[in-house]
């Protein structure tokens, strides 16, 4: 087997290898970009003679996945090529993908490195996902960009996913021009307090109507935003609009809060504490309380330095509530250890308790334990009378949902609250 594991092929090079097989009656073969993800620049730091060794460690592992007639090349800083002859079948590719992601972990071990490094490969085949060697590269390439992007170890091409990474990408730069040009917008769906059917507050929903694409999800762009670095300036902009706009709500008699979905990237930052204070200051008001979601899966990443943020953030006088209570890492032992003022019921269990016993003593289970806490109990997704009425009796203190009211534009929900 031919290799050329530490001196970089030039990219014309190794393609014209790839194009002499496909030029070959009945050609088949796949082609894999292996890509360690920067790692030789970490390895800088120990020098090159590390970062040496470690090339070649990987080098070696990868020619044990590969066959005579297969061909291993560098074809980047942080990347190898595979050529896999006559080999397309999608399981034998899976197979020699985990064979490697295997072998790569080994390697990280052999060189006893105190750092963790994923590997991400790109798989593309021939002659299905291309007719010639440059595409057959380009599109193994995107594949590992996609890999990366997923967060999976390896990925196969194909267009349908590709197209859906290209919009990403798109979305990348028309994200951060509406950032800076406040292209956002925030649209509030009223809390309602059960006894009395009044509304005690609303939840911020960030919504963004992109010009090219369209109306783009918040689980689209959030991850965009986490990917490229602007969550903080995402979370800024929440922040800012959510405690300007409650400002400004028609006073009717209660006290309100405004709640504001808080990303695990955000709670993890060292600045949060500051993003918050600075927010506070300019647009707090003793009539509005901020109220802070955190999802589970936020608090289980790193449950001690999240638990001492919140206590800080209480320490302000903010407000938190575990979100989608249920669905993640739920434990008994958050209602001993976190300062939490709020609990969210999620919809699912919400809206399978009119059909489902199970689903409705769990709700009813739950509301009274988090009573026993002190925590007010947020059942959201409640789309029906009956399910109104059934939360009722359970002592459920506030409901959310379209039998309430769907979430609308601040003038509009200004509107709403005077209507009340």
């Amino acid at each position: 087997m031919q290799i050329q594991e530490l001196n970089l092929t030039d990219a014309a090079v190794y393609e014209r290898e790839i194009q002499r097989r496909i030029d070959k009656p009945g050609a088949e073969l796949s082609v894999f970009v292996v890509d360690m993800g920067g790692i030789s620049k970490i390895f800088a730091r120990s020098g090159q003679e590390a970062s040496t060794s470690f090339l070649r460690v990987v080098a070696k592992l990868l020619v044990r996945v590969c066959r005579q007639d297969d061909k291993v090349c560098r074809i980047g800083d942080s990347a190898f090529g595979i050529i896999l002859q006559d080999v397309t079948s999608p399981v034998l590719l899976q197979l020699a993908a985990e064979k490697i992601i295997r072998l790569y972990d080994a390697a990280i071990n052999e060189m006893d490195v105190s750092f963790q490094a994923k590997v991400c490969i790109g798989i593309a085949s021939y002659p299905e996902h291309a007719n010639d060697a440059k595409e057959l590269m380009h599109n193994a390439r995107l594949a590992a960009e996609a890999a990366h992007s997923k967060g999976e170890p390896y990925f196969f091409y194909s267009p349908e996913s590709v197209a859906t990474l290209s919009m990403k990408w798109d979305i990348q730069g028309d994200l951060a021009a509406a950032i800076e040009s406040n292209a956002l917008e925030l649209f509030y769906q009223p809390k309602v307090s059960v006894a009395t059917g009044r509304a005690i507050g609303a939840e911020a929903l960030l919504r963004w109507s992109n010009g090219e694409h369209g109306s783009v999800p918040p689980d689209v762009f959030i991850p965009v935003a986490c990917d490229i670095g602007m969550i903080n300036e995402l979370s800024q902009f929440v922040l800012t609009t959510a405690l300007r706009n409650a400002s400004e709500w028609p006073e009717t008699g209660e006290r309100k809060s405004v709640s504001i979905n808080l990303e695990s990237e955000t709670l993890q930052g060292t600045d949060v504490d500051e993003i918050i204070s600075s927010s506070l200051s300019i647009w707090g008001s003793d009539k509005i309380d901020l109220m802070l979601e955190i999802t589970e899966s936020a608090l289980v990443a790193d449950s001690k330095s999240s638990f001492r943020r919140l206590q800080s953030l209480r320490s302000m006088g903010v407000g938190i509530s575990i979100d989608d209570f249920g669905t993640g890492y739920s434990s008994l032992s958050y209602f001993t250890n976190i300062p939490a003022t709020e609990l969210k019921i999620d919809k699912s269990f919400v809206n399978n308790m009119c059909e489902c016993d199970r689903s409705r003593s769990l709700v009813e289970t739950i509301i009274a334990l988090a009573h026993r806490f002190d925590l007010i109990v947020v059942a959201e997704g409640v789309e029906c009378e009956e399910e109104f009425d059934m939360l009722a009796e359970m002592n459920c203190d506030v409901v959310q949902g379209f039998h309430i009211a769907e979430a609308m534009p601040h003038e509009d929900f200004c509107q709403w609250l005077e209507n009340q």
